[in-house]
């Protein structure tokens, strides 16, 4: 994943002040309904969504393959003064730290697109749900979307709703919508389409995300507010990224 081989500093800017991750992070926290429990963070990179569920009140661990971002979501913990566990793992497959049934929630942003055998994630995280726990899931929508912005990030796909299904037949699905339209979706387009083109020749995350860029100073307020006006039209189904929450069905047959 490039994202990953960028450096600590423009990481941490990134996860935790990217304008539409944090609008991610807002709807996510909406749709929980539970007082606390047990949760797990799958591709919790550098802890943004770990650390939001601490202060609601779960016990949590997090997951991710790349040590580093693991090491820093650790160290923001601790800086924090939050009690988390991460772990270095490639939840594609079963992993004895992580026990069938034990949590209540699972929180799984922005990862599945990144992996070719996603069902396989999914699959994973139905073992280590309870009968009744939630899943919350977000990934981009629309393979007509796909752009340059899906290939620096590392996404194999993005996903139309009946192909997103098939992987969650353990599930109920209780709410799914998408965020991003019209208005983000247009400053998608007019960023690959145009300024990225014509006026930067290339995507730069650790020129966009350097302490006093422009994007960061004025920027991603702004974008901030789009995303949030955008959610008047979240039914439509015709924004960048998947919105899902749902709950686990039963036990599995042993």
């Amino acid at each position: 994943m490039k994202v990953y081989d960028l450096s600590k500093d423009t990481i941490e800017r990134h996860q935790f002040g990217d304008p539409l991750l944090r609008h991610l992070t807002d709807k996510i926290l909406q749709l929980i309904d539970l007082p606390g429990g047990r949760a797990l963070d799958v591709g919790c990179g550098a802890g943004r969504l770990a650390v939001a569920l601490a202060r609601r009140g779960f016990e949590v661990d997090g997951v991710d393959v790349a040590a580093s971002v693991v090491e820093q979501a650790a160290q923001l913990a601790s800086e924090a003064g939050i009690s988390a566990r991460f772990f270095v793992a490639d939840f594609r497959q079963p992993d004895a730290r992580f026990p069938d049934e034990t949590y209540d929630l699972v929180v799984c942003s922005e990862v599945v697109e990144h992996v070719e055998s996603w069902r396989s994630v999914l699959d994973n995280i139905a073992r280590v749900l309870k009968p009744g726990g939630l899943l919350l899931l977000t990934t981009p929508n629309d393979p007509a979307q796909f752009s340059i912005l899906d290939e620096y990030a590392g996404h194999f796909r993005r996903f139309r709703w009946r192909e997103l299904e098939t992987g969650l037949s353990e599930f109920s699905v209780l709410t799914a919508f998408t965020v991003g339209f019209p208005l983000t979706r247009a400053l998608h387009w007019a960023y690959t389409r145009i300024l990225l083109p014509v006026f930067f020749k290339e995507h730069s995350p650790e020129r966009m995300w350097q302490e006093d860029s422009l994007y960061r100073r004025f920027g991603a307020q702004a974008t901030y507010r789009l995303a949030q006006i955008d959610d008047l039209f979240n039914r439509l189904k015709l924004g960048t990224t998947w919105v899902v929450k749902a709950r686990k069905l039963r036990s599995r047959a042993r």
